[in-house]
């Protein structure tokens, strides 16, 4: 094979593996949201978002218990298939308290104590998202137990409680906090109120909101609510007493996007994605150490070494420019499985003795 031929081979090779890392190109992402017709919700399609740019702040009670009440009025996508959180409050970059989609199932995440047993950090609800169909969440937040209601009924309670301080921060709805887990459904209400709501006051306003899409501003405690029903180009209105409003945002921006983070755990997409990124940087490392040797007259140990450095360079900055667009993740997985491939394959060149 001609040293021109090896060139051009190369080459190729190398804007493939830019555009494979950079693809879409959407550094400038529009905010993937829209609003419904007759008062039926904002539609958040994997890529929208609307958030606050002040915290809220929920009183802290004596003992520092929580004393609060959350509702949801959200539609799960029915073919969902991963988990993020629909509703989050958080403070500092991390998640004070979320409400999310896990296939399925529906989650609480936070820092709870359980009268018995460990901390834990997720509550679990089971197979209530399985169909596409609007769910009115209540949450009520007490000294001992967390009760979960669904239009107006109750359907789990836990024994275990959180603190007040964990229901502050700002509001971030309709995607993650570093975009892992892209969600697609409906958000029609949003309230955080301060105190516990008895089971008789949660179905009451479920049976209103179900009525008139509205709740009258004389059943709303102190706090927070939102109501997604009214089109608004630019924010969404607090109609509660206290908290701030929710801003629409014209582009999508990651609140906190990762920077070489190693995957929380180890699934089959994260294996798929390792054997993807093997497979694709070791014609890289083929090709580009061939390329050096026969352009540089270089020894082949050299010219192995210098095609793994260069595989890191590229395979960093690719991972690094990742962070700009919120479609992609930046991973340290991936860098060292590229470096892999990229060893891989200019560790072939030694074996075949490149002239």
């Amino acid at each position: 094979m001609s040293r021109n031929v090896v060139t051009l081979l190369t080459s190729g090779i190398w804007i493939g593996i830019f555009v494979t890392g950079l693809w879409p190109f959407n550094f400038v992402p529009e905010n993937r949201i829209r609003w419904l017709p007759g008062g039926a919700g904002l539609r958040f399609d994997g890529y929208g978002q609307v958030y606050s740019f002040v915290p809220i702040v929920s009183p802290r009670e004596p003992d520092g218990a929580a004393e609060a009440t959350i509702e949801l009025v959200f539609t799960p996508s029915k073919s969902y298939n991963t988990a993020s959180p629909v509703f989050s409050l958080i403070n500092q970059d991390e998640v004070n308290f979320a409400i999310g989609q896990s296939l399925t199932d529906m989650f609480l995440q936070g820092s709870f104590t359980q009268s018995v047993g460990k901390p834990v950090t997720k509550l679990w609800i089971d197979d209530v998202c399985g169909h596409a169909r609007e769910l009115f969440v209540t949450v009520t937040l007490g000294p001992r137990h967390v009760d979960v209601y669904l239009d107006g009924h109750l359907a789990s309670s836990f024994s275990a409680s959180t603190r007040a301080d964990r229901l502050s921060g700002k509001i971030l709805v309709g995607h993650s906090l570093k975009g892992t887990g892209q969600w697609s459904g409906t958000v029609a209400r949003l309230a955080i109120v301060e105190g516990t709501l008895g089971a008789s006051e949660i179905g009451w306003r479920y049976e209103q909101w179900a009525r008139a899409r509205h709740l009258d501003k004389d059943v709303n405690y102190t706090g927070a609510a939102y109501e997604f029903v009214t089109p608004a180009d630019d924010f969404v209105r607090n109609v509660g007493e206290t908290g701030p409003d929710l801003i629409i945002p014209k582009i999508f921006r990651l609140v906190k996007p990762s920077v070489l983070e190693w995957p929380g755990q180890f699934d089959r997409s994260v294996a798929v994605d390792a054997a993807v990124n093997i497979a694709g940087f070791i014609p890289f490392g083929l090709a580009t150490c061939v390329c050096m040797r026969l352009s540089t007259g270089w020894s082949i140990s050299r010219c192995v070494a210098t095609t793994i450095l260069v595989g890191a360079s590229v395979s960093l900055v690719v991972e690094l420019l990742q962070v700009l667009l919120p479609t992609r993740d930046s991973s340290l997985a991936d860098l060292a499985t590229n470096i892999l491939g990229t060893a891989i394959g200019a560790g072939g060149v030694s074996i075949g003795k490149v002239r």
